[in-house]
């Protein structure tokens, strides 16, 4: 495997950034066997990898702006400024590599469904469902990753997605996003008692 085809490996599940002239990769930990060949080549091929994050990639551009029209993120104009409007039930790795994939020191992010959003901004065209408000509220307490709060606490409370369990609609919605974004175009295999196993380690 190439360093490039390392590359677009583990951005189509996440990110890669130059941290001071390290690599930091960041992706769920459901990929991490299927990215350990990825992994092992950028390791070897650092310094060609740093090389090629320097550069602008027009695919991968496009690559995020669609992960970011799927998810329904919106570019917010409030009294702080331009600020990136992300769903809360939405939110992940996939969604922040894409919205870092313009500019690692871009808008601020905030929750569309959180409060002091103008309602302008909370018309919702994507599936799914914003989470309870005592979920959210301790999400915006850990923004390093509040995704992985997300679920441990929706598997706690047996969240269901109109009427489809939690873990069972994120399992099927990270499916789809393999077979929409990936390079393979298959679905992922990812199975809600993984999701589930996820959220009790956490």
């Amino acid at each position: 495997m190439t360093v490039a085809e390392a590359l677009n490996a583990v951005r189509q599940v996440g990110a890669i950034e130059n941290h001071a002239g390290t690599l930091r990769l960041r992706f769920p930990e459901t990929a991490r066997s299927e990215l350990q060949a990825a992994v092992d080549a950028l390791r070897t091929g650092k310094a060609e990898a740093l090389t090629l994050l320097a550069q602008v990639d027009p695919a991968e551009l496009a690559r995020a702006s669609a992960v970011l029209n799927q998810a329904g993120v919106r570019i917010m104009a409030l009294e702080g400024g331009a600020t990136i409007g992300v769903w809360s039930d939405l939110d992940g790795p996939e969604v922040r590599a894409a919205v870092r994939a313009f500019g690692s020191d871009g808008p601020p992010v905030r929750y569309l469904d959180g409060a002091c959003i103008p309602m302008r901004y909370k018309l919702r065209r994507v599936e799914g469902e914003p989470v309870p408000l005592s979920v959210l509220t301790e999400m915006e307490q850990h923004p390093a990753e509040p995704w992985k709060v997300r679920d441990r606490m929706l598997n706690e409370m047996g969240w269901c997605v109109a009427g489809t369990d939690w873990a069972e609609w994120t399992a099927a919605a990270l499916n789809r996003l393999f077979q929409e974004q990936g390079a393979t175009g298959k679905a992922g295999r990812i199975t809600a008692a993984t999701v589930r196993h996820r959220g009790k380690k956490r």
